[in-house]
């Protein structure tokens, strides 16, 4: 019994160390994006695209590995995906043309999702009665990363440092992750068998009218986060010529989503208040960023921002945890498939607008919009049940 409860914690930590690492990644490579753009010599449609092509990388996979969760299990399935993010930021160092980085970054998308959905799954399963404070405890980790991501790569890149190297780093890390993971041991591995091969699993949960409504308000949430994150850097130092508050507002905005998501994890609050004031205040704060004059109060309202977006994601994933016990290695991959698609899809439009109107705050605005409907979409899955999810059978 001592010997299970420390592999569970075993479980927890690294699960945690991971998706804490994978939000210094994901901060670390928006904090780069210029600096790419630069290299590469890139205009503002083609960086929404290079925005994009991570979450290119994140989509697809998910769709082609999540159902091998019940053939070999989550934790075989977690080798392959720390596999993917090692080779592929070591490539990514070492990528000398613009073609191979960005071969570079589609495979690291692809490691990136299929970890976070599948520990995300792994989190559920082996604590199916502390669901939501395990996805909101371990969002509060991945804050933690992507607040520091920024910091790091500011430090490490003005002492000297190449921005490609840091993927040298990044790399090891993940390493070093990966074998720990690699010792743990797991009760509730493997989930049901889904009745179909590759992608064509997505239909069995498709049919689900609440299903497919919350994969399309995660669509649209990511797509606001990734849309607001990765354009603080231009909007600050191109829009607002104040390069050294780029850093400090995006470090904030993901800093800001730890205290609202371990608040999230630990007060028992009502789902649809809660989703709807966070949501609400995460589009405010978007919009009024724009629109306040100061400097100073526009990387508040970033950090305010960011306290609104923190649970929005992991209440997304939970919802879908909670209806689809049994299977909530596909279904959570599902979901990142659909985050992955949003996060590629939304800021490749906001860089065409940024193009189009030449100012950055075109892509906060559109994002503002979003995020509204968004919330429709959620106060719809209420209405057809999702509270009753665990009620209501797989």
């Amino acid at each position: 019994m001592r010997d299970r409860a420390a592999g569970k914690k075993l479980i927890v930590t690294v699960s945690y160390l991971t998706i804490g690492m994978l939000g210094v990644y994901l901060s670390f490579y928006q904090y780069i994006l210029l600096g790419a753009s630069q290299l590469f010599l890139l205009d503002a449609a083609m960086v929404g695209l290079l925005i994009a092509v991570h979450s290119i990388g994140i989509s697809l996979p998910p769709l082609f590995m999540g159902p091998l969760c019940a053939k070999i299990g989550k934790k075989r399935l977690l080798m392959i995906s720390y596999s993917l993010i090692i080779l592929g930021t070591f490539l990514a160092g070492i990528a000398g043309n613009f073609a191979g980085f960005i071969a570079c970054i589609l495979l690291i998308g692809a490691g990136f999702s299929v970890t976070e959905g599948t520990l995300s799954a792994v989190l559920s399963d082996e604590y199916p009665d502390e669901s939501t404070r395990h996805l909101n405890f371990s969002q509060v980790a991945f804050s933690a990363g992507a607040m520091a991501g920024p910091f790091a790569a500011q430090g490490l890149i003005s002492s000297g440092v190449f921005f490609k190297d840091l993927f040298f780093y990044i790399s090891a890390v993940f390493l070093i992750l990966g074998i720990i993971f690699s010792l743990t041991r797991h009760q509730n591995d493997r989930g049901l068998e889904m009745p179909c091969e590759g992608p064509l699993f997505a239909v069995s949960f498709l049919r689900s009218r609440v299903f497919l409504l919350l994969a399309l308000s995660i669509f649209l949430y990511v797509g606001m986060e990734n849309t607001v994150s990765s354009f603080s850097d231009s909007y600050f130092e191109l829009q607002l010529g104040v390069p050294a508050l780029s850093a400090v507002a995006l470090s904030l905005f993901w800093g800001a989503m730890i205290p609202s998501r371990f608040l999230a994890g630990v007060l028992k609050t009502d789902r649809k208040k809660l989703f709807t004031g966070l949501s609400i205040l995460a589009v405010s704060a978007a919009a009024a960023a724009m629109l306040v004059p100061g400097h100073t109060a526009k990387v508040i309202l970033f950090a305010v921002c960011g306290f609104g977006c923190g649970p929005l994601w992991p209440l997304l994933m939970d919802s879908v945890a909670q209806k689809k016990r049994g299977s909530t290695g596909p279904a959570l991959n599902m979901m990142m498939a659909f985050s992955g698609f949003g996060g590629a899809v939304v800021p490749f439009l906001a860089g065409f607008l940024v193009l189009g109107f030449k100012i950055e705050a075109a892509a906060y605005f559109l994002s503002a919009a979003l995020g509204a409907v968004m919330l429709t979409l959620f106060l719809f899955t209420l209405k057809k049940g999702v509270k009753k999810a665990p009620e209501e059978g797989r």
